[in-house]
């Protein structure tokens, strides 16, 4: 019997569908077995002047450079170690590369 006939529909909670859903564990690394990890090395982007400003007070060697981030500051805060900018329809966005 469909709902559109009238029919009783049956409800379950958030909590007895996670229930019904199997565990499954997402670090299963056993001891004793090795594991590669890469490192990507992303370079420098548009975010680091304003990442070493912010962190550290210096500013790029060029002029037009060092003024834009000098204006352009004041719009974005760090947060361990991650860029940010204040937003008007968000409170904080999350600044991203590429």
């Amino acid at each position: 019997m469909s709902i559109l006939e009238g029919g009783r529909r049956e409800h379950r909670s958030l909590t007895q569908e996670m229930q019904r859903v199997p565990k499954v564990s997402v670090y299963d690394l056993s001891v004793g077995e090795s594991s590669d990890v890469c490192l990507v090395d992303v370079g420098e982007t548009w975010m680091t002047p304003y990442k070493c400003d912010l962190a550290d007070g210096l500013l790029p060697q060029e002029p037009t450079e060092t003024k834009i981030v000098k204006k352009n500051a004041c719009k974005y805060t760090l947060v361990d170690g991650k860029l940010f900018r204040h937003g008007y329809t968000h409170p904080i966005l999350s600044c991203v590369s590429g």
